[in-house]
This record gives C-alpha cells, structure tokens and sequence, in this order.
C-alpha cells in the first residue's frame, strides 16, 4: 500500500490499475450494512485527504516537548496537517514569547516541520502574523493606501491661492498625486506646474466657472491585526510588487540556510476594506485601461452623471483587480515556488474577480462562517447566530473557490471549515458534519478546521483558546469522539481529491455588472457581504435554478473565457471539459469576451443566453468604438424561433446559439445532462476516475430519501461506499425506460454515502443490503448505571437511573457543571420478534457517543440520526449496552465564570461573543448532556 498511498499523494490521478486493485480489495469482505464489521481496506489516506487545521501559537510561545506532544495527539486523532498562524499571547506568559522569524522562532519552526515529517503530518504557515500581509519591515511609503479627492470651486478671471491640505481630515501620511481642474465648458488643465511649497497652489484662473480637484494618497495606518511579538506593523500595500518584494525579504533572510520549509505559504482573507490606491496608481491605470484617468477625477470623486461615474468607477475597479492578480498573487505564487512551496490562498474580500484571483494560487481556499442551517431534524442551531448580521454562506458562495480550481486545472480546494457554528463552548460535532458535507457539495476537498490553539496537554482547563472559532482542541470534551469525524473526512476526500471533476456546464460571471456602480469606489466579495454582492442577482438566480434541476456547472470569468477551446464540440478548459456556457442575464459584457464566445461557438461549443443579449460594454475607453463592434458581433447571429416556444436558436459555424427567458427550458432544450436525484431532495457533487464517475451524495432534508436513484452516468453496475462506517458492496441497481441507470439508495436525514459507477461489480463484492423499518421500536428499559469516566472539574459520583434525562437534572451538583465523558450501562432482554436485523436509536445524545454491545465495539455516533445498526451483536436473552456519551465544554465554563476564575488571559482582543462582546458565561442555564433518549430497538427488514 506504500506505493499507493504515493501515487496519490504525487497525483491528483490514480492509476487505474492501482484504483481497480484497492477497489477490489475494499470490497473482499462481506459487508450488508447491518451484516459486517467495518472494512479497513479503504485506501491509505495521505497527509492531505486528512482534515487538516488551524493551529494558533499564542506569542509563539512554543517549545520542543510539547510540539512533540501536541502533534502526536493531533496525528493519533486523524489530523493530516497544521497551519501556523503566529498570533498574540497570553497575559502571564510574556518570558516565553519568542519573536516572530527570530532565530529562536526558526528553531521551532524546523523542529515542528521535522516531528511532523516524522509522524506523517504536514505542515503550512501564514506568510506572515495574524492577518493581512504586514510587519516591523513595511514603513508607510510601501503601507497600505487608499486615495483622498478634494474639490474645489473658483472663479474664473482670478488669481487663487489654495492650501490643498487645509481642510482634509486628519489620517496618516499623505502624498498629493494629481491636481487638475476642469471648466463648465469640459475643458482640462494638469494644474502640477502651480504648485509651490508644502502643497501651495497658485494659479491665474481662465474665464468661466472651473473646479479644482486634488487627489491624495494617504497610508492610512492599518496595523496587522491580532499580531504576533515581533509581526506587528503597517499592513502592507497589497497592489506593489515592490511593497511584496520588501516585504518578503524579511522571509529570504529568516529562511535563509534553514532546513525544511512548508508544504504551502498561506495568505488569510483581504481584509483591508479602505485599500484602494498604491504609488503607481495613475500609469498602471493608464497602462492597463488605454487612457488617463486624470482627466476622470471628477468621475473619481463622485461628481457627473450617474452612467459616466459608474463606467469610470467600473475601469478603477477593474484595475485594482489586476494589480491584485499581477502585482500581488502571482509573485507571491512565484515566491512560494522558489521557496520549494506552494501558494494557500483566500481570495475573498479582495476588491477583484474571485475567480482569477483564486484560481491565481496553488490551493484557492474558501471560508465557511457561520451555520447553513440544514432542517435535519433534532439538528441544533445556535440562535446566537444571526444571518442578517453576519451574512449567508453556503455551496454556490463556496464554488467560486472549486470553480476556480476547477477550471484552471488545480487539484486541492480547501476550505477554513466550521468557523462560528455556534457560541464558544456549545458547537457539537453533529452540527460539524453537515457543514462540512455542504462544502464537499460545493467542491471543497481539503478541509481545514478552524481551528487549534497550541495549548500544552498540563495547561490549566479550558487552555489557551482563539477568539473566534470552534475548539478541536484536545481540552474539548468532544475530542474522544472527534477521530470517528476525522475518518469520516479522510474517507470523502480520498474519493474528491482523485481524479478530475465532472462538472457539465460553465456559468458565465458578469462581474461587470456589479462594478458598473456609481456609489463607492472599491468593492470587496466578502464571504460575509454576500448580500451586496451575489444573493438575489440575475447571475445567482442562474445558479441556483441550475443546482435546484441538478444540472453540476463551474463558474468562469472572462480571463478564463479566453483560455476557453472547442474539442469535440465540447468547452475545454485547463482543467476539464464542459458541454456548454450559460450567459445569465447580463447587460454589460467585455467585447473581447463576447467576440471569444462567438468565435467557440463558431468552433462547435453551445452557448446559452438566459434573457437577452448583453447590448453593451463596460467602461469609458473608446466607448462609441467598442459598442459599435459588440453591435456587430450582435448583429452577426441571426436568430429565429425554435420548435419549443420561447426559445430562440442561431447557428454560428459548427456550434450554436439558444436564447430564452425560462432557464430551466433552455437548458432542457440543449439536452444537457442532469441528475435527477434532486427532485428527491438528494444533493451530490461528482468525481470522474479511469475507471468510471463516483458521486457523493448528501441528505439534507428533513425527510428520508429511500427508493429508486436515477443517475446520469453510463454503467451496468454501481458500489455503494459509507464513509461513516467505512463500510462497502455493490448496490441493486436496474436500467430505467430511458436506459438510465438506477442504484437503490436509502439516507436519511443527514445521511451520505458514495456511489462509484462502473461496467461491471469488482470480482468477489458482496450486495449491499439496507435495513428498514419492519415494525414499531422496542423501548430499551431498565435501571441504567452512569459512571463519569472522563472530563472535569472532577468526576462526579455514580448515578443509577430508571429514567433517562439530562445528567444535569439528577440531582448532582458535581454533575451540573461537569464537561467530558459518562458511561451509560444497561441490562435488557433481546426482543423476541424475528427481523433481518436490529437498529439501535439512541434518540437525544448530548452530544456524542461511542457504542458497546456485549462488550463489543460498534463504533461512534455524532450526527443525526444517532441510529447504529447492531449487526449480529444480539443473542438471545440477556444483553448488555453500553453508550459512552460526551458532552460539551459549556456547563463547566459557565461554573468558572460563576465563580469570577480567571481563564481569559488572552492579549489584544481577548475572548468575545459571537457578536463580538465581552464573553460572559456566568448566566447560561445548564446545557443538556449525556444521553436523554429515549433508546429503543427497530426491527428491520434487508431492502431491496
């Protein structure tokens, strides 16, 4: 299995030989869910199928042994890897602090990578300390900038004496870039050679009414936030290559003569809102848009007609989107490769185009903040959260990251996974799992939790913590449980990062509309302002319909469009191939990109416009020129009336051109392949190998999905494999009237598995059988012992119960503020009923729970539906169960605040809500906990 486990780290391909002979060997023993024990023949997972995670060092107050320590437990637990992110510290601690890419920190840094290489883990880093790029080397001439206009109204026939800088407000150090005036009439004048002295204007102004404009670049001082000892400083100026140049050179000189360096450099979200000017700004504008914007300052500062400030606005935009793409994002690439590295990148927040500035980097990373909210029943949703406050993210946010990747041909997307589920303390991992099933649905294959803070295994109960975050460190009480959701993830993303993606459609981003805007100036694409920016568009309309009918897309941008060729009649990208692109309801669009479609269509591709044509080009630079050759192009399709009402066709060379208002029409016209599986409420994302497709698919409804799967794959047999288990067999299927092939699937609420499609079943698999429901449940009952194995403050006596409920309510105050791990055992009779086989329902767990029957190992449950099948673990007459539950960290926070202890110690922003106050636990009611059922048996019958 070495070999193997190799080539699929060198690879983002298997061998087919190497995934036929580990395919076959997954399917080697009996496996009927219900029937078998796990299998442990699923692939070995390398470093980077692992879930990987944010891992805080506090000060960097870091040493050998419990590096060594910490990583063992993170390697036994099922992590792949850690991300350094050095970050303030801890009050008290200040002796141990060690300064950013100090030798000291270098040290650390080479003893980490080389523990991690020994244990098989890998590891990343921030290319710098908290967030943005920034530090002691970035002094204000190459610090973060953003631009201040100023106007000014004077007569004309007169002499003016003007201090541009009276009046401007206060801010940090100003440089004054261009001062021009204009007249009523639209005459210009560059008023530079006036300037005297210390900004002085002096100027004999013509005949008529004139306005002086002044423009000013201003570093206004944003510091690195939640920095590091020896990180803190200026943010750098993120649209310089000589600013990343300066900045980097601290890197080369640390890095210089080490051992080892990072699997990948990483570089956090742009959040640098004001940022929206650099030295430079006036010739790269001019360079890059083909005329000078200072002759638009007017534009620039708001002043003129809505449809002329927006169009100017919408070329500054778009030039601060190439100076991120090319001053910034690829040197740094270029850096990282130079180092023997890759590129880790979060595009969003940068006032860009997502997807050229993902798709700039090795591994593009999205963000997940803040629970979807899926309506799994039982499912826990903290109402601390508010969507409105924080804003919505969700799968088609996060494909702006995979589409990237998937376009331009990169292997890994990752993901900063589960941030803010819930308030501190109350976030379990049944809430973790479906979150993160939403970001495979999205395209994500390289989880990253978020996250760990370096806390020594001695340190003082809760440890050291991050701000903002759900806690997979050890101090967690769901830390017991946590390996079971590790091999979950490993298990998916051994499947997602094989192969290639099959998406079948491009989905066209017309970011131009949305720079087309007089208001503002810079525009950032947060993963918390979708709001502005994504939902209720035509362009996320266009996304949704086509996920909601089960058609799988990639978005594309109009750098990518030109990258776009015709092979087979098919879209083929860098990174795949598409049978079509969809133009959603667009009203500016880049002659070059429209010009690029026509002449794909003219080559055989299909294009489909959802609407009408776009009738016009963004930006000012020779306006009446470009619009009269998007005229032309226009002009050029001759469309007419298809056989399908509201359907128009026009035939381009060996391709063609379909246009309707109905979306969902139009792509049904073009006979383009969907899933149907999504009229049953199933979700799914779909990797294709040599050897056939393999779909994940995901229950997130509230009802059960148990039937008949259309799938859209070719094939004449499928192999159902559950993650959750681990276990596998091959699936009933049947041909449909259409020739399509149907796999029968049962999942509920909650509930994944994956289904790979191939010709023919393995040699020697065995039939996948699921177990449903036969009659009513049969109540587990009985005097049940408690025992507190694990957890604090200190274990709390023994309890017998005949009743379930909340260890919290039965009378042990011990038990009210405890946080880990209690036993529940008890006696029962088998049932006398005959069944194919018996499902154990644990009804309410608080939160999660490891199951033993007869003194054997079922495995853990920590997510809904907290149903586990007993295979043949039952005999006759008497049993025993035993539900090893844990809790969360809650109940035993609240006490220490109750109690004014002192555990929030953290420098700089310290420990805040949700809501990002002072966090208080002091008032909280007890949180439910241990195992509140009811548990009871469900005959069950083998189906199909």
């Amino acid at each position: 299995m070495a070999s193997s486990e190799a080539m699929l780290a060198a690879t983002n391909r298997p061998h087919p030989g190497v995934v036929w002979m580990l395919l076959a060997a997954l399917l080697a023993v009996p496996v009927g869910v219900g029937t078998a024990a796990p299998t442990s023949e699923w692939p070995e997972t390398p470093p980077r199928a692992r879930p990987w995670a944010y891992w805080w060092w506090l000060g960097s107050a870091v040493e050998e042994s419990h590096l060594t320590q910490l990583l063992e437990a993170y390697r036994e637990a099922g992590f792949g890897g850690l991300h350094i992110i050095p970050i303030y510290g801890v009050r008290g601690q200040e002796e141990d602090f060690v300064p950013f890419l100090s030798p000291r920190w270098m040290e650390l840094l080479e003893y980490t990578l080389s523990e991690a290489g020994r244990l098989g883990l890998e590891i990343d880093m921030t290319t710098g300390t908290g967030w943005p790029f920034g530090g002691p080397q970035v002094g204000a001439e190459h610090a973060a900038a953003r631009v201040v206009s100023r106007h000014h109204d004077v007569a004309g026939d007169s002499r003016v004496e003007l201090d541009l800088a009276r009046g401007l407000p206060e801010g940090g150090p100003r440089w004054l870039r261009a001062v021009v005036a204009y007249s009523a009439a639209g005459e210009f004048r560059d008023l530079a050679p006036h300037l005297g002295a210390a900004n002085r204007l002096e100027w004999d102004v013509p005949p008529g009414d004139w306005t002086v404009y002044s423009v000013w670049e201003e570093a206004f001082g944003q510091q690195v936030e939640r920095a590091a000892p020896g990180g803190e400083g200026n943010v750098m100026d993120f649209f310089s290559t000589a600013s990343l140049r300066r900045y980097l050179q601290r890197f080369d000189e640390a890095f210089a003569g080490r051992r080892g360096r990072p699997r990948a450099f990483y570089n956090d979200s742009f959040e640098v809102p004001e940022a929206n000017w650099t030295d430079r700004m006036f010739e790269e504008f001019r360079q890059r848009r083909q005329y000078d914007s200072r002759l638009h300052l007017r534009e620039l500062d708001g002043q003129g007609p809505d449809d002329r400030v927006a169009r100017f606005k919408s070329d500054f935009r778009e030039t601060l989107s190439d100076l991120l793409l090319d001053r910034f994002v690829l040197p740094w690439t270029l850096w990282t490769h130079a180092q023997g590295s890759s590129s880790r990148h979060q595009a969003h927040g940068m006032p860009g185009n997502l997807l050229d500035l993902y798709a700039a980097a090795d591994i593009p990373e999205t963000e997940q903040f803040g629970p979807t909210g899926f309506p799994i029943p039982g499912l826990r949703v903290d109402d601390a959260f508010d969507e409105e406050s924080f804003g919505k993210t969700d799968k088609l946010a996060f494909k702006f990251a995979s589409s990237a990747a998937h376009v331009a041909g990169k292997p890994l997307v990752s993901s900063e996974s589960a941030t803010w589920l819930g308030e501190h303390f109350t976030v379990a991992l049944s809430q973790v799992k479906p979150e993160l099933d939403q970001l495979f649905l999205g395209g994500i294959n390289h989880v990253f939790y978020h996250g760990i803070a370096y806390s020594p295994l001695d340190e003082p109960w809760p440890g050291r913590l991050f701000y903002a975050s759900t806690n997979f460190a050890p101090s967690n009480p769901f830390w017991r449980h946590l390996p079971a959701l590790n091999r979950y993830v490993a298990r998916v993303q051994s499947i997602l990062q094989s192969g290639e993606p099959d998406n079948d459609l491009l989905l066209y981003f017309p970011v131009h509309d949305i720079w087309h805007d007089p208001e503002g100036l810079q525009m950032q694409f947060t993963m918390h302002n979708t709001r502005d920016w994504l939902l209720g568009g035509s362009f996320y309309e266009a996304a949704q319909l086509l996920d909601e009918k089960g058609y799988s897309f990639d978005y594309v941008s109009d750098r990518q469009v030109q990258k776009l060729g015709v092979v087979e009649g098919a879209l083929a990208a860098p990174g795949g191939r598409y049978a079509g692109i969809v133009l959603p309801s667009t009203q500016r669009i880049p002659l070059a990109t429209f010009s690029k479609l026509v002449d794909l269509a003219g080559e055989g591709a299909t294009v489909l416009v959802h609407g009408k044509l776009p009738r016009d080009v963004p930006g000012l630079s020779d306006l009446d020129a470009r619009r009269r050759q998007l005229l032309e192009r226009l002009t050029s399709l001759s469309f007419s009336a298809a056989d399908t009402p509201g359907i128009r066709q026009a035939r381009a060379g060996a391709g063609r051109w379909l246009a309707g208002d109905d979306l969902e029409a139009l792509v049904q016209f073009a006979e383009l392949p969907r899933e149907p599986m999504v009229e049953q409420g199933l979700q799914f994302v779909r990797r294709r190998l040599e050897d056939g497709l393999t779909y994940f698919i995901v229950n997130l409804r509230e009802r059960e999905v148990d039937g008949w799967v259309e799938l859209s794959a070719p094939g004449s047999a499928a192999v159902i494999l559950d993650p959750l288990s681990g276990k596998a067999g091959s699936a009933a299927v049947r041909h449909g009237e259409s020739g399509s092939l149907q796999v029968y699937l049962r999942l509920e609420p909650g509930e994944s598995l994956l289904v790979r499609v191939l010709d023919e079943n393995p040699p020697g698999s065995t039939p996948w059988r699921f177990l449903q429901p036969s009659g009513p449940p049969v109540p587990i009952q009985g005097d049940w012992r408690i025992e507190f194995v694990e957890g604090g403050p200190v274990l709390p006596e023994e309890l017998r119960v005949s009743e379930l409920r909340s260890w919290t309510e039965l009378g042990s105050p011990e038990a009210v503020r405890f946080a880990g791990t209690a036993r529940y055992t008890v006696r029962f009779e088998a049932p006398r009923e005959a069944a194919d086989g018996w499902v154990l329902d644990l009804g309410r767990v608080a939160e999660s729970a490891r199951v033993r029957v007869n003194g054997r190992d079922l495995g853990v449950v920590f997510a809904h539906p907290f149903r586990i099948s007993l295979a043949d673990t039952l005999r006759p007459g008497a049993n025993q169960l035993e539900v090893e539950v844990a809790n969360l960290a809650a109940n035993r926070i609240a006490e220490l605040d109750r109690r004014n202890v002192v555990w929030r110690k953290f420098y700089e922003i310290n420990f805040v809500t949700i809501r990002y106050q002072p966090f208080d636990a002091s008032q909280w009611p007890p949180l439910e906990s241990g195992l509140i059922g009811p548990v009871s048996l469900h005959p069950a019958r083998f189906v199909p």
